[in-house]
C-alpha cells in the first residue's frame, strides 16, 4: 500500500516538473536589430523595442551597429518617463520607459539567409 502510494508521488512529481521544463522553454525568444552601446549597457534596438542585455556592458566591436540575432529570455519593463527628487522638483528620466530586459542571451552576427529566425 505503502509502496503504490510512493510510486503514485514519484510519478506526480515527474509530470510536475517536466510541465514546468516546457514553460520554461516557451519562454525563450529571438529578435534581430542593430547593436548600439549606450549609457546604462549594450542594447539591440529593433523597430520601436529596446532590449537590454542582462550583464553585457558594451557590444564588441565584431557587432556594434550591426544586425545581430538575439536569443534569450525577455521581460517588458515599463518604467516611469518623469523622476521626482525630494526638494528638487521633477526630471526627465535618464532611461527608456518601455524596454525588454534580455536575460540568459546569445548573440550571433544576422545572416538574413537564416530561415531559423
Amino acid at each position: 500500500m505503502i509502496t503504490r502510494l510512493l510510486i503514485k508521488l514519484i510519478i506526480c512529481f515527474l509530470l510536475i516538473t517536466s510541465c514546468k521544463s516546457i514553460k520554461e522553454a516557451d519562454n525563450s525568444n529571438v529578435v534581430v536589430g542593430t547593436a548600439r552601446n549606450v549609457k546604462y549597457g549594450a542594447i539591440l534596438f529593433d523597430n520601436d523595442e529596446v532590449y537590454a542585455i542582462s550583464g553585457l556592458q558594451t557590444w564588441d566591436s565584431v557587432y556594434l551597429d550591426k544586425k545581430v540575432k538575439l536569443k534569450g529570455n525577455f521581460e517588458l519593463r515599463i518604467g516611469e518617463d518623469k523622476v521626482e527628487i525630494k526638494n528638487l522638483g521633477t526630471f526627465q528620466a535618464q532611461s527608456y520607459p518601455r524596454y525588454y530586459l534580455v536575460r540568459d542571451a546569445t548573440w550571433e552576427l544576422y545572416n538574413p539567409d537564416d530561415e531559423n529566425l
